[in-house]
């Protein structure tokens, strides 16, 4: 009889980036590799912030997708976000899923993932109830993000925030973290060595890979024949758009220089105002793009640009470089030589590290790989070949369920 085990997310397929795509591939791999897949999620919003119109008003749902029993349950998704309304949201996929994890069947080992921090806590007490052992996921170090990127501030609130994650932290079985920086920070926080261990994510290396640039997307006039500076991902408060806009100020001028900047997210609106208020004609907004167009979209740029805040450091990790590193384009990452994506880029030498939040020395590092086509592509090359090396999906699950196996006994 096949082991069980239960994934409690809140993103997962069809969204189309995002946590979603890690806790997709992890569930299917882990039925390929013949366990018993139940996966506790919640009706897909994410990145447009909308629920399909179908799954409006809907409490609970029951599929199966590539093997993986999925049981979907109601979350509160807010079409304007803001810090009250995303705790709003959050704590209403904590309630409905604890439900629905509580009528679900048992499993040998329960796999939460975080964020919300505070599922750690809605699905310990029916995971012990059946028996299950749990594996706290971190994906993303939710109580220092909130406090250091100016969202929340210190004070009773942050304090129980903290004994909430220690409390999560101490009571899971094992924790795992997504690269070696976060995995030293919460050992800071308590948690021994030999409890903790790495679940990185991977590259989707089996349908992104390097191709031609001419692509569909540089059919269209604005992109056609450009040099093309690419941002893919989330509008949020960690990525320091507000960077990429006030380089494109800067490059205004440079008419071969063309900015795409693809997504949605809560800074989206500003960012939009602000390219209209500025009369950027050389940036281009696209909205989400499906996953099936994200190699052609990735094709499409001389350089990714991975913006990140200098207070993120080594409480997030942005896992969009390992797909540009994949497609085998440069990279110029605004962000700290210490930090977890600083380590990387030198690491691989697969691009070039800015200072953070400097538009003048991202508008330089733009105009430096277009005057060195041949430096460029040997930052594509290196990315390529260190990606294969260490960021595949096979690798890393493989090690995923050698580490299940232990935990499990």
């Amino acid at each position: 009889m096949s082991s069980s085990i239960a994934i409690v997310g809140i993103n997962y397929f069809p969204e189309p980036t995002g946590i979603s795509v890690y806790t997709t591939g992890m569930a299917e791999y882990l039925v390929r590799k013949g366990f018993d897949v139940t996966v506790y999620t919640g009706f897909p919003y994410y990145p447009g912030w909308t629920k399909h119109e179908e799954d409006k008003g809907r409490l609970f749902k029951k599929e199966l997708i590539n093997n993986v029993k999925i049981r979907r349950s109601y979350l509160y998704v807010p079409c304007a976000v803001n810090t009250l309304k995303r705790i709003v949201h959050e704590l209403s996929f904590v309630l409905s899923s604890a439900a629905n994890y509580l009528m679900g069947p048992r499993a040998d080992l329960t796999i939460v993932v975080s964020p919300p921090l505070f599922l750690g806590l809605s699905v310990r007490l029916p995971a012990r109830f059946k028996g299950s052992k749990v594996l706290f996921h971190v994906q993303d170090l939710q109580p220092d993000a909130a406090i250091e990127l100016g969202m929340l501030k210190k004070g009773l609130l942050a304090r129980i925030l903290y004994k909430i994650e220690k409390s999560v932290y101490d009571r899971a079985d094992r924790v795992s973290t997504i690269c070696p920086g976060m995995l030293e920070r919460i050992i800071t926080k308590g948690v021994a060595a030999e409890r903790i261990f790495l679940l990185e994510n991977w590259a989707n290396n089996e349908v992104i890979f390097p191709r031609d640039k001419n692509t569909e997307y540089r059919s269209s006039g604005s992109l056609k024949r450009k040099y093309v500076a690419l941002y893919a991902g989330n509008f949020g408060v960690k990525q320091g758009l507000d960077t990429v806009a006030e380089a494109a100020e800067k490059l205004r001028d440079r008419p071969g220089i063309q900015f795409l900047l693809v997504g949605n997210g809560a800074l989206k609106a500003r960012l939009a105002e602000h390219v209209t208020l500025k009369r950027l004609s050389n940036i281009t907004l696209l909205p989400p793009q499906s996953f099936e167009r994200l190699n052609d979209l990735l094709a499409t740029a001389n350089v990714s640009i991975v913006p990140q805040r200098k207070e993120a450091g080594n409480i997030v990790f942005p896992s969009k470089l390992l797909n540009i590193m994949a497609s085998g384009r440069p990279v110029i990452a605004t962000a700290e030589p210490e930090s977890e994506l600083g380590r990387i880029i030198d690491s691989a030498k697969c691009g070039l590290l800015v200072e953070p939040e400097n538009a003048d020395e991202l508008a330089n590092a733009i105009l430096y790989l277009k005057d060195h086509p041949k430096k460029a592509a040997a930052f594509g090359t290196n990315g390529r070949d260190y990606m294969v090396e260490h960021f595949t999906k096979k690798q890393i699950l493989e090690g995923f369920v050698q580490k299940i196996d232990e935990l499990m006994g």
